[in-house]
C-alpha cells in the first residue's frame, strides 16, 4: 500500500500548512508526482521479481509513515524552521526507494508480459469453451432467462450492447453460455461467437479467440496474420451483412471495449452483443443507453438449497434427515453465491458422510471457501481486487475494520475514510464527495452491496459477502493494513508478509464477541509493537480500556463502547489523533445545587490536540425503556471550539462553559457537521463561527428550548444543506437552573419532581416555536422533528422553505388528529417521512405534493389512509409502509392500481407488519 502511504503522507502536509502557515508546497507537489508515478504502474501479483518488489515497497511505507510522525510532531512546535529540512531529507530518501520500485516493476512486466499472455490465453480459451452442465438451470430462475432471452431477440434492429453485470462467482458466465446455447438463441442468430478476456488485456489474442470461435478455425490457421489491423479486418468481414450473436465474457475496462467495439459492424439486422462484466460502469459506457444492464442478484435460500442438493446428494437415493439440516445450514451461510455453493459442495462430497465433518464445515463456511485449493474460488475473486486502481485499494481493504456481519453505516465508514487519509483530494470536489465516489465505484465494482437506503434515497448501511469479506481479510492481513483481534482460540489462518511485520502502520480492530478479562487484551494487544498501531477500533463492549493508550502514534481512537468513568487523560498525549470517539459517565450528578466552577467532563488541555477532525463524545447507553431518555447531561469546555481542524463534532446532550464570541474568537472553517448542540448556542453570534457546516443536529431538555431570548437565526449558516430538531425525553432527575441569561457563568442543576402519571405526557412538553422562513437557511435541502410537539399549522413555515426535498417528522414531531395540508403546499418536496405519529385524518391532495418521488409511513397506526388524490403525482416512485393499519395498505394499493390504469405509470408499494384496528 504505498500508494495509500503517500496519500497518507500529503494529507499531513496540507494539515501541516493549515496549522503553522508554514509554506511545504514543494514537497506536496514533489509528492503528488511520486504518486502519480504508482497510479500509472500496473502492480503484478506474480514474477520473477515480485519478492523484491515488495520488500522495496514496504521500504516505502515505512519511510512515508516516519515521515508524517515527524511532521506531526514538528508541527507543534514553536520553532518550526527545522521542518523543512527534515522533510526535504525524507522526501529524497522516499524518491530515492521510488526510483528503485520504478526499476524493478519495470523488469519485471517485462519478464512477465509473454508468459502471462500465454497463460491467459490458455485460461481463457479453457474458460471461454465451457459447455453448460445438467446445474446450469440452478443459477438464475427462468424469469430471468427468458428476460435475457427477449434482450436478445426482440427491441428493434440496430446492434445493441446486451449487458450482465455481477461480482466474481455469481453466475455471470454461467447464464451467458446458458443463453449462448439455448436452441432458440441459435436458430435465432446466423453466426455465434465468444471470447473470454483475461485481466491483462491482449488485443491480438481476443481477435484470435473471436476468429476461431465465429469461423470454427483453429486459431493457429489466423496466426500468421501478425498485424491487428488485419485480424480486425478479417473478423469485420466473417460478421458483415449477417445477424450475430457476439459473447464477451468478463470485460474489465471502457478502454478495452474502446479498442475491439469498432470490430463489430452494425448492419441494421437484429445483432447482439452480450457481455458480462464485474463493473456497472463498463456496462452502462458499452450499452450507451440502448439498454439497461442487468444487475445479477445472489440466490435466494430456495435456489441456493437446491443446488447444492443437486450436487452433493442427487445421485443418493436416501439421505438422512439430519444431513439434509446441516445442509441447509451450510447453504444459506454461503449467502446465495453459486460458486461458493458449488466449492462447498466439492468439499462435502470428498469427506464423505460423518456429521461431526459437515458440522465443522458448517460453523466454518467461508474459511473453508477461502482455502479450497481443488477450485480456487479466492483467485476468481481475487481478480476483482488486484484490477482495483490504487486509490481504492485501500478502501476497500478497510472494511477489513469491520466484524463479519456487522451493518457498515455509511457515514461512519465515510468519515473513518477521510481521517485515515488515504483518500486522494480533487480540486473541484470536496473529501466527502471524493469518498462517496469511492464507495459508489466499490458498489459498482460489485466488490460491496448496498445494504439500505434512507427514506431520502441516500445510501445509509452497506454490507460484504462474506466470500468477499474472506478475501478482504486476507489481503489486509498480508500488508499489515489490518489486524483483527478475536477470541482466544481465534488463530488468524492469514500469515502477515514478513516485510511488513514490524516496517509499517497497522490497523487493529477489536471483535471479540464476549467481554474479555483486561490480561486477555493485554496479552492479544502486546502482539503488536507500541510504535506500529496508527488506529484502534472497538466493535464490542470492554470493561476498561488496558494498554489501549500506551500506541502513542495512534490516529484513530475509537472507544464508543468502552465504559469510561472519566476522561482517560492518557489520550491528550496522542498528539496524532485526528479522530476520538468515547462515551463518558457526567460528573454533574456530584455538584447538584451548586455552581459548576469550570468543565468537569473534559479537561482544558484537549485543545491540545491540534490535528483533531473528528470528536464523538457520548452518555452511556440507556437500557430498558425509552432509549431517549438522557440522566445528567455532559459539561464541556469551550476550548473545544478553538479545534480548527475540527470536521465532524458529534455530541450528546451537554453544556459549554461558553462565552459569548467576539470578533477574534476563531472561526472553524472545516466544520462540517455538528451533532447534539444545544438550543442555548443557536444564536446569530455562535453560526458565525461555522460558515461551512452543512448539518447540524439541535438537541436539548425543554428548559433549553423554552429558555433561548435569540433562538434559531441560521441565515449565515449558506452552506447549510441538513437540520434536525430533538427534544430529549423530560422525565429526568435534573433540569438545568441559571441564575443568568446565558449559562455560560452560572451554571447549575437541581432536582426535578416527578411527574404525576395521571396526567397526560403532552403535559408536560411545550411546543417547539419554530423561526420565521426568512431565518432558515435559504439551501436547506432536508429537514426533521423528532419529540418536538409542533401543530400541524406549523408545517405552513416548512413548506415555503424554497430548497426543501426531504422532511422527516418522527416521535411525536406534530401533534393532533388532523393535518389539513394549506394551499401553498410543499412545492419541491420529493421524499417524505411520518414515523410514530398520532395522525389519524391526513386531507391533502396532488397539487400540495406535485413533486413527490418517495412517501414513508412507519407505525403511523391511527393513520386511516393515504389521500387518494396521491395517484395524481405523476412523479410517485415508492410508498412503504410499515406497521400501519391495514386500511393504509389498501389505499395505497388503490394509488397505486389507478396510477397504472390512468397514466400507464408503475409504481413500487411496499407493506409490512399490517396492524388491525381496534
Amino acid at each position: 500500500m504505498a500508494y495509500a502511504a503517500i496519500t497518507c503522507l500529503m494529507n499531513t502536509v496540507q494539515q501541516s500548512m493549515e496549522v503553522t502557515g508554514y509554506d511545504l508546497q514543494s514537497f506536496y507537489e514533489k509528492l503528488e508526482s511520486l504518486r502519480a508515478n504508482l497510479e500509472k504502474s500496473s502492480h503484478r501479483t506474480s514474477g520473477d521479481h515480485l519478492e523484491e518488489l515488495t520488500r522495496v515497497e514496504a521500504e516505502i511505507i515505512e519511510l512515508a509513515c516516519s515521515s508524517e510522525d515527524m511532521v506531526d510532531a514538528e508541527s507543534r512546535k514553536d520553532e518550526i524552521t527545522q521542518l523543512g529540512f527534515l522533510l526535504k531529507q525524507q522526501v529524497e530518501r522516499i524518491d530515492s526507494a521510488m526510483n528503485k520500485w520504478m526499476i524493478i516493476a519495470e523488469k519485471n512486466m517485462y519478464m512477465t508480459k509473454n508468459k502471462d499472455n500465454i497463460i491467459a490465453n490458455t485460461l481463457s480459451s479453457q474458460h471461454a469453451l465451457l459447455e453448460p452442465d445438467e446445474n446450469m438451470n440452478m443459477v438464475g430462475d427462468e424469469n430471468e432467462f427468458e428476460m435475457m432471452q427477449g434482450k436478445l431477440t426482440r427491441g428493434g434492429r440496430e446492434l445493441k450492447v446486451v449487458s450482465i453485470v455481477g461480482m466474481g462467482g455469481i453466475g455471470k458466465t454461467t447464464l451467458a453460455n446458458k443463453i449462448y446455447s439455448d436452441p432458440f438463441i441459435m436458430s435465432h442468430f446466423d453466426i455465434r461467437g465468444k471470447v473470454t478476456f483475461s485481466q491483462e488485456y491482449c488485443r491480438e489474442n481476443v481477435l484470435l479467440g473471436l476468429l476461431s470461435s465465429v469461423s470454427g478455425m483453429s486459431s493457429h490457421e489466423f496466426y500468421e496474420q501478425q498485424d491487428d489491423g488485419e485480424l480486425a479486418e478479417q473478423l469485420q468481414k466473417h460478421l458483415k451483412g449477417i445477424r450475430y450473436l457476439v459473447v464477451i465474457d468478463d470485460i474489465w475496462t471502457t478502454e478495452t471495449w474502446d479498442d475491439i467495439q469498432l470490430c463489430f459492424p452494425d448492419c441494421n439486422n437484429g445483432s447482439r452483443i452480450l457481455m458480462t462484466t464485474r463493473n456497472m460502469d463498463v456496462a452502462k459506457y458499452a450499452s450507451s443507453g440502448n439498454t439497461t444492464p442487468y444487475q445479477m442478484s445472489l440466490l435466494d435460500f430456495k435456489r441456493s438449497w437446491n443446488l447444492l442438493h443437486t450436487k452433493v446428494f442427487d445421485k443418493e437415493s436416501c439421505v438422512s434427515h439430519e444431513f439434509k439440516e446441516i445442509g441447509k445450514q451450510i447453504a444459506l451461510k454461503c449467502g446465495g453465491l453459486p460458486l461458493a455453493i458449488t466449492v462447498i459442495a466439492g468439499v462435502l462430497s470428498k469427506i464423505g458422510k460423518s456429521l461431526g465433518e459437515w458440522q465443522s464445515v458448517a460453523e466454518n463456511v467461508s474459511s473453508v471457501v477461502s482455502t479450497d485449493v481443488d477450485v480456487q474460488c479466492m483467485q476468481v475473486l481475487a481478480l476483482s481486487y488486484h484490477h482495483l486502481p490504487q486509490h481504492l485499494k485501500p478502501c476497500f481493504l478497510y472494511f477489513a475494520i469491520f466484524p463479519e456481519d456487522e451493518v457498515i453505516f455509511v457515514d461512519k465508514l465515510m468519515e473513518l475514510w477521510v481521517v485515515e487519509g488515504f483518500l486522494k483530494a480533487e480540486e473541484t470536489k470536496s473529501v466527502e464527495q471524493v469518498a462517496e465516489k469511492c464507495l459508489n465505484d466499490l458498489i459498482d465494482r460489485s466488490l460491496i452491496s448496498i445494504h439500505n437506503l434512507s427514506f431520502d434515497k441516500k445510501l445509509e448501511s452497506c454490507q460484504m459477502h462474506d466470500v468477499t469479506r474472506e478475501l478482504c481479510l486476507r489481503e489486509a492481513r498480508n500488508g499489515n493494513f489490518v489486524n483483527v483481534i478475536r477470541e482466544e482460540n481465534d488463530q488468524n489462518p492469514y500469515p502477515q508478509s514478513m516485510y511488513f511485520s514490524s516496517k509499517s502502520r497497522g490497523r487493529v480492530s477489536i471483535q471479540l464477541i464476549n467481554i474479555p478479562d483486561d490480561c486477555v487484551i493485554e496479552e492479544k494487544l502486546s502482539r503488536y509493537p507500541n510504535t506500529v498501531v496508527s488506529s484502534i477500533i472497538c466493535f464490542r463492549m470492554l470493561l476498561s480500556m488496558p494498554k489501549l493508550l500506551c500506541f502513542k502514534l495512534l490516529r484513530v481512537l475509537d472507544l464508543a463502547l468502552v465504559k469510561c468513568g472519566a476522561f482517560p487523560n492518557g489520550i491528550i498525549d496522542l498528539i496524532h489523533l485526528r479522530y476520538l470517539a468515547l462515551s463518558l459517565s457526567p460528573g454533574v450528578e456530584r455538584y447538584l445545587g451548586e455552581e459548576i466552577p469550570s468543565s468537569i467532563d473534559i479537561p482544558l488541555s484537549i485543545s491540545s490536540l491540534c490535528y483533531l477532525q473528528t470528536l464523538i463524545l457520548n452518555l452511556p447507553h440507556s437500557k430498558g425503556y425509552q432509549q431517549r431518555e438522557k440522566k445528567y447531561p455532559l459539561i464541556l469546555p469551550s476550548e473545544i471550539l478553538t479545534m480548527m481542524q475540527l470536521r465532524y463534532l458529534l455530541l450528546d446532550w451537554n453544556y459549554f462553559r461558553f462565552h459569548e464570541p467576539t470578533e477574534k474568537r476563531l472561526v472553524l472553517r472545516n466544520l462540517q457537521c455538528l451533532s447534539g448542540w444545544n438550543p442555548w448556542y443557536c444564536t446569530k453570534f455562535v453560526f458565525r463561527l461555522f460558515p461551512n457546516l452543512r448539518k447540524l443536529q439541535i438537541c436539548g431538555v425543554k428548559e433549553d428550548y423554552c429558555s433561548c431570548t435569540d433562538p434559531y437565526d441560521f441565515r449565515d449558516l449558506d452552506q447549510l444543506e441538513e437540520l434536525e430538531f430533538h427534544l430529549y425525553y423530560s422525565f429526568l432527575p435534573v433540569c438545568p437552573f441559571f441564575l443568568e441569561s446565558t449559562p455560560s457563568d452560572y451554571l447549575r442543576f437541581t432536582e426535578r419532581e416527578r411527574p404525576s402519571l395521571t396526567l397526560p405526557t403532552v403535559y408536560y412538553f411545550q411546543p417547539l416555536v419554530l423561526p420565521p422562513v426568512d431565518a432558515f437557511p435559504q439551501n436547506l435541502k432536508k429537514l426533521s422533528f423528532s419529540m418536538t410537539f409542533l401543530r400541524w399549522k406549523d408545517m405552513s413555515i416548512v413548506g415555503q422553505l424554497p430548497k426543501l426535498e426531504a422532511l422527516k417528522l418522527e416521535y411525536r414531531a406534530c401533534i393532533g388528529e388532523e393535518w389539513e395540508v394549506v394551499e401553498e403546499g410543499f412545492p419541491c418536496l420529493k421524499f417524505l417521512c411520518l414515523e410514530d405519529l398520532n395522525l389519524e385524518y391526513w386531507r391533502a391532495s396532488c397539487d400540495h405534493f406535485p413533486c413527490l418521488e418517495r412517501l414513508f409511513l412507519e407505525e403511523c397506526r391511527f393513520l386511516d389512509s393515504i389521500p387518494r388524490d396521491f395517484a395524481d403525482i405523476t412523479t410517485l416512485a415508492l410508498i412503504d409502509i410499515r406497521r400501519c393499519a391495514e386500511s393504509v395498505g389498501s389505499s395505497a394499493k388503490h394509488i397505486q392500481q389507478d396510477i397504472e390504469e390512468n397514466y400507464a405509470g408503475s409504481i413500487e408499494v411496499h407493506i409490512r407488519d399490517p396492524v388491525k384496528r381496534r
